[in-house]
Parts: C-alpha cells; structure tokens; sequence
C-alpha cells in the first residue's frame, strides 16, 4: 500500500488576530503558543454550553488536545498553521465535535482530521470533505463507522507483496483490525450513513460479489500463469533472455502446480516492477535495485499475454485463490457480509475521509490518504 506525504509552512511572519487587536508572530509557534491558541479558540467553542457542561466538556476537549499537539509536532513546520485563520476555525469546530462526543476513538479520529487539514488542506475541495467529516464524527453510529471503514478498504487498498499467499495474509491482517466489531446487517446502517452525506445510495447498480472481484482486482494472485513444459514457456523464457532478463524472473505459481507466473498483483504493476542489477561504484560491482525500462516493460507484458487462457484451467485457479481466501477467518467473515449486501451505495468525499481517517486508527502502517491535488 502506498501514499503521500506534504508538508505546508506558514510565511515568516503570521498574523493572528483576538480579542480586537492583532499580534505579530515572526519568529513562528512553539508549543506553548499553540497551546494557548487551542485555548483561546476553545473559549470561543465553549460558548455554545452552559456551565453546568463546562467540566464534562473541559475533559473530552482535553483528551483531544493531548492527541493532537504530539501528532502535529512530528510534522516539520506544521505549528505555524496555527497561526492560519482557517484552521482556527477548524480547530473550533473540531474543539466543539469533541466536547460533544464520549467516543474515545473520536478524539484520535479528530486529531487525525486535522492533521490531513495541514498536510492536504492546500486544496479547496480537501478542505470541504475534511470540515464536514469533523462536523458528523459524533453522530455515526460505531457500526456504521466501522463498516464504511471496511468498505472503503475492500475498494482502495490492494497488497503490494509479489507473492499470493504473502499478499492474501496482507489482507487478512488488516481486515482482522478494520473488523473490530460486528458488522451491520440490513439497511439501516446505510440509511444512516446516506442521510450523513457519507454516501450515496445507488439502487440502479450492483455490486461485484467477492469471488468475482478479487480474483479480478488481483489478477497477477489468480492468474493461471504458463505451464513450465509448454511452447508458451519457450517463448516467455526467450522474451525475457532478448532483454538481458532471465527465466528466475517468473516465480512458482502458488495455487497451481507446474505453473509458473510473472511477480506481480496485476499487470498494471509491471510497470513498477524493480530489477537487481549489477553496478560498478567506486571500484568495486555492487546490486542495485532500479525501475525497469521500457524494453523489459514490454517483454514482460508480452510473458503476460502468454498467460493459459484455457477456462477450465482458470477457474481451477480462481476456485484455488478463494480456497486460499476462505482458509483466513478474517477473509471469510468479509466475504459472508459483502455477498449479504442489500443495497448499492457509492462512498463520497466526505465518506472517504472518515473511512481512512478511521483505517489510520486502527492500522498506524496505512499511508495518508491521497487527496485530491
């Protein structure tokens, strides 16, 4: 799985503008100043309960704070946009969502948030999925969450392992910590979330059942690849040799004996395929890893093309990949709920944002999420 990671400074000199007066910060802001801003902007969230919920409120803003600041300080740069008035707005806003929900996880989720708010808020339209995700953290529903989250990861993260067998664990693995509960049935959860612009219900469309769209969406795992004592087997071995590549590069086929296929997910992956080459550096030859060129793209690409195409051999390979699939529980229980789904729905900006928010969470090895640019 892959992603960006940007960074956005503040000028030299930033403004901030209270209590009818406007201080000038040149020399940038420290912990203690940021601080003291999320205090001021908090008396300014607090308005909107009585005292009565003034010590409640104190504490589930605190909680949030505590989750915020060390999260922000790790981003080179980033405490100036403290000085941004956007973002104060936002850090209101999202001061106001905390103090209105007891979820834990809320507090990291907001935290969260906001850091994508300074690392891809340069864009306009990040900007609006990230505001309203902060608006409606406290209204949905853990269930609704925790499937959208799910969701979003059966549509957007693929493994990045060469390997079939490595790449399905990669994908029981994270299922097994997105699955944290049980999952909704019925409509209502959808409902729900439709009704929080999270998604949009689409009743003119279906959805691909599990065993007609991974095998599909990891076609280099599914494929039935070539026969080792075919003629397709020569001509895929002379193909790599005219471009200095040799036959290692094809791997064991995994779910069929025999068979042999090229390292990669799908045949899109080729093109970010890497090749250990040997280099001179400094006297002395030494392997290293590079992009291949267009030439091995192209020979590899032709190997793909030499894939059996025989249906009876490619379904034997796709009953093997969901055999391999169903064998993880994990994987199991997500192929049960998906083929049970009862209605269509399209995920939206703002559904994208709280579902990867949420992934975060609960897997601190998932990148950023890849915003709009």
């Amino acid at each position: 799985m892959s992603g960006d990671r940007q960074s956005q400074k503040a000028g030299d000199s930033s403004q901030l503008m209270q209590a009818g007066t406007i201080n000038i910060y040149n020399n940038g802001i420290d912990e203690k100043r940021a601080r003291e801003i999320c205090a001021e902007t908090y008396a300014v969230a607090r308005r909107d309960f009585t005292a009565d919920a003034y010590a409640c409120a104190n504490e589930r803003v605190q909680k949030f704070e505590d989750s915020l600041l060390p999260k922000i300080q790790q981003i080179e740069g980033a405490l100036s946009t403290f000085a941004d008035p956007s973002f104060q707005f936002l850090l209101t806003s999202a001061q106001r969502t905390a103090a209105a929900t007891e979820r834990e996880a809320d507090y990291d989720m907001l935290a969260e948030l906001l850091i994508c708010r300074i690392t891809k808020g340069q864009v306009r339209k990040n900007r609006a999925g990230i505001s309203r995700a902060i608006e409606i953290i406290d209204q949905v529903d853990d269930d609704a969450l925790c499937a959208l989250t799910v969701f979003h990861a059966v549509n957007k993260f693929i493994p990045a392992s060469n390997s079939c067998k490595a790449g399905i664990k990669v994908l029981a693995d994270l299922f097994e910590k997105l699955m944290y509960m049980e999952l909704p049935v019925g409509t209502g959860w959808i409902d729900h979330l439709d009704i929080l612009d999270a998604v949009r219900i689409d009743s003119a469309h279906s959805f691909k059942k599990i065993e007609d769209y991974y095998p599909a969406r990891l076609s280099g795992y599914s494929a039935v690849g070539i026969h080792i004592d075919s003629e397709n087997y020569k001509r895929a071995t002379a193909l790599l040799t005219e471009v200095g590549l040799d036959s290692a590069t094809l791997i064991p086929n995994e779910l069929l004996d025999n068979y042999v296929r090229l390292p990669v997910v799908e045949k899109c992956a080729i093109k970010k395929l890497k090749m250990s080459r040997n280099v001179l550096s400094e006297g002395s030859v030494v392997k290293q890893d590079s992009l291949i060129n267009e030439s091995e793209i192209s020979a590899l690409e032709a190997v793909w093309d030499l894939y059996d195409t025989d249906e009876n051999m490619k379904k034997k390979a796709v009953s093997m990949f969901m055999k391999e699939w169903d064998s993880y529980p994990s994987l199991k229980k997500l192929h049960t709920w998906w083929d049970a789904l009862p209605l269509t729905f399209e995920i939206t900006h703002v559904g994208t944002v709280l579902a990867h928010t949420n992934a975060r969470r609960c897997d601190k090895s998932i990148p950023e999420l890849p915003l709009a640019t």
